[in-house]
């Protein structure tokens, strides 16, 4: 029987001590240095066998909505997340943002200090050609 290993992640003793202002600063510089390059990272889902580009959209767009140290942290394992997340589903982009075809969901799970957490993802895929990127990243506490 094929065992799935949850991967875990833990605040070190020196991020306790940050205000999660100073752990955001840290990891902001973490995630730019791991994950922007140009051209941008790309991540094979297998899930999908689709590449998804990791760019600055979805860290500016994680840096304003991590509020909790958790969520913070989460950011250590993005490249990890997209590639083992599983598919939920396409849907037409209600924004209607140009040059967006459309809006794909994906989920994941992680232990970050100890506790469950579930990792959403979405990518959006541009229109006319076959490029997507992630654009939201996230983690929450399972109930």
């Amino acid at each position: 029987m094929n065992e799935i290993k949850i991967l875990e992640i833990w605040e070190t003793e020196e991020e306790k001590r940050l205000s999660v202002i100073a752990l955001k600063k840290k990891y902001i510089a973490f995630a730019r240095s791991q994950f922007i390059f140009k051209p941008p990272k790309s991540v094979l889902n297998k899930d999908t066998r689709w590449d998804i580009e990791i760019s600055n959209r979805v860290i500016n767009e994680w840096w304003g909505k991590s509020r909790t140290k958790e969520r913070i942290l989460a950011i250590k394992l993005l490249d990890v997340m997209i590639e083992e997340a599983k598919f939920i589903q396409t849907v037409e982009d209600n924004k209607k943002t140009p040059g967006i075809e459309n809006v794909s969901y994906f989920e994941n799970s992680c232990m970050i200090n100890g506790k469950p957490y579930n990792i959403n993802i979405a990518v959006k895929k541009m229109l006319d050609i076959d490029r997507r990127f992630v654009y939201y990243y996230a983690a929450t506490k399972q109930a």
